[in-house]
């Protein structure tokens, strides 16, 4: 039986967003994002973007502590190979920037 592969979340940016691009030139932004459990633990999860979306994220001038909705796919990779860890991420499919942080200037705004 198949399984969907479909994630749902939202929180705030909990580290600098990165950009740049992958082996491809495809362009590429990743950030953590800090997503709060119904029991009030915190849980941070590794957000990977590509293609157009990476160009809304420049837009908005995205940053730490901006609150986001992302819609996407679980996906692994290779984690610390000394273990043989597999690392857990989303591979953003859709973004909605939801609020931004008080941490811009009202020049950076316009």
């Amino acid at each position: 039986m198949k399984g969907t592969n479909v994630w749902h979340g939202s929180g705030n940016i909990a580290s600098d967003v990165s950009y740049g691009r992958t082996g491809k030139g495809e362009a590429a932004a990743n950030f953590k994002l800090v997503v709060e459990q119904s029991h009030k633990q915190l849980t941070f999860v590794r957000v990977n973007v590509y293609g157009g979306n990476v160009e809304v994220c420049r837009m908005r001038d995205l940053r730490k502590g901006d609150y986001v909705i992302v819609h996407g796919e679980l996906m692994n990779r290779s984690g610390h190979q000394s273990y043989g860890d597999t690392l857990t991420e989303i591979r953003c499919l859709e973004i909605v920037i939801i609020g931004q942080s008080g941490n811009r200037s009202r020049k950076e705004r316009d």
